[in-house]
């Protein structure tokens, strides 16, 4: 039964994100991301953690208004620096599945001023941001 869950865990996940690249919500879109989505070879789910699943699955449903606020603010910006920082990895999803810590690189990429560069350690994502300069003279 814990196998069942997890495969329809990763199908829904799979759909959303087709329902997101589509930017459609009607049946024929579904069905053809259902079968698309049956199509992507499975991974093995005996290692992969629910309880450390769940609570990303929970923080990206904020994404969309996360995603809304960035873009304001990136509007607004009006000498974009770019800069790297090191940003630590969620602790679940590095003690949970692979699974979990893409879920952790996908809400970091997902809004508008920050994307994940790479991993620094097994602890830190480097994640490009874009800000406003601070100070005009230091930039020039």
């Amino acid at each position: 039964m814990a196998n069942f869950s997890r495969l329809i865990l990763v199908l829904f996940f799979r759909i959303i994100c087709w329902c997101l690249v589509t930017s459609s919500l009607e049946r024929t879109n579904l069905l053809i991301g259902l079968f698309i989505s049956l199509l992507i070879p499975f991974g093995d789910f005996r290692k992969l953690k629910i309880y450390a699943l769940i609570p990303e699955l929970l923080l990206i449903l904020r994404l969309p208004f996360d995603m809304i606020k960035e873009s304001f603010q990136l509007l607004l910006i009006k000498d974009p620096v770019d800069d790297f920082q090191n940003e630590k990895i969620n602790v679940r999803a590095r003690n949970g599945s692979k699974f979990s810590e893409f879920f952790d690189l996908f809400r970091i990429t997902f809004t508008p001023m920050s994307l994940v560069t790479r991993r620094d350690s097994s602890e830190t994502w480097r994640v490009h941001v874009v800000t406003q300069v601070k100070n005009k003279e230091n930039h020039q």
